[in-house]
Formats: structure tokens, sequence, C-alpha cells
């Protein structure tokens, strides 16, 4: 005798929307692909090609010839750079990992501008209102110790407290 099994299979349905897209056409080229920002990819047709990118205008190319012009990026040129403050600090430390005591921490700015610190008993440095988007130089110099990496170049992007300076044996 024959015995009947019941399988359940689930069904599913799934729905497509169709949306139609309309590019731009004329003279001898035609845009194909119409986007804020194209992913840095090519777009062609005719006797030239434009090759995108999704950085602002400054880093975008301009691509001219005859009666069109294009601009890569945001098109948007009023970006202004923010002058935003934070603090750079660190550590310096002796071989056996104490601080040290009265070392002299200098910052020089991109502008060439030069500001000094004096660690305290623990060899903790600080530097407050540091200008961000720009590279520093940070130089570290003690009467009693040699350092293998006096100095450190670093981009303030936002505030720094890592900075370790290591005197040698």
């Amino acid at each position: 005798m024959y015995q009947l099994k019941t399988i359940s299979i689930p069904i599913v349905f799934i729905l497509f929307i169709a949306v139609p897209v309309f590019s731009q056409t004329g003279g001898s080229y035609e845009i194909t692909q119409s986007v804020i920002s194209n992913g840095g990819g090519t777009s062609g047709g005719g006797t030239f090609s434009l090759t995108g990118t999704i950085a602002q205008p400054l880093a975008g190319t301009n691509s001219t010839a005859g009666q069109y012009g294009v601009r890569g990026g945001f098109w948007q040129s009023s970006f202004a750079p923010t002058a935003a403050s934070v603090a750079v600090s660190g550590r310096v430390l002796q071989p056996g990992g104490k601080g040290v005591f009265k070392a002299e921490v200098t910052l020089i700015h991109a502008n060439g501008s030069t500001r000094r610190a004096t660690t305290n008993f623990y060899g903790y440095f600080r530097f407050d209102d540091v200008e961000t988007g720009q590279t520093c130089i940070i130089n570290v110099r003690h009467k009693r110790f040699q350092f293998g990496n006096e100095t450190q170049v670093v981009f303030v992007a936002e505030e720094i407290t890592d900075i370790v300076f290591n005197a040698l044996p």
C-alpha cells in the first residue's frame, strides 16, 4: 500500500516596476549616463569621451571641444574649507616607560609658525587650538635623552592624543 505525503512549498511573488529613464541627445553625441555622480566612470560617443569623478569640482576635469563643455564633480563651487581647532597631544617616554619631565616639544605648522610645550612630570604634552586640515611637524628635545623618533609628521584632521616619543637606552 502506498502512503501519500504532503509537501508544503512556499510561494513568493516578486513585483517588478519599470521606470522609464531618459537621456539627452543632440548633434553628434549622446549622453547615456545621467546621474549626480557616475562614480568616476566614462561616457563617450561620436568623437569624444568624458571621464567623470566622484570628487568636488576642483578634483574634476574640464572637458571642452566645439560647442559643449562638461565639468566633473558635484557641481558645487562654493565649498570652503573649514578651520576647526583641535588639540594635539601625546607623551615622551624613557626607555623603561616612565615619563620624561621637562622635555621640549615643538610643533611647526604648515605656514611655518612654531609653538613650544614642555612635558609635565609624567611626560605628557598638549597643544590646544591647532587648526585642522594641515600637516604639522612635531619635534622633541631633552638635555639627557636622545630619541630614535625625535621628529614626527602628522596630518591634523581631528584631535590627536596618541603621539609618543621614545627615548633611546
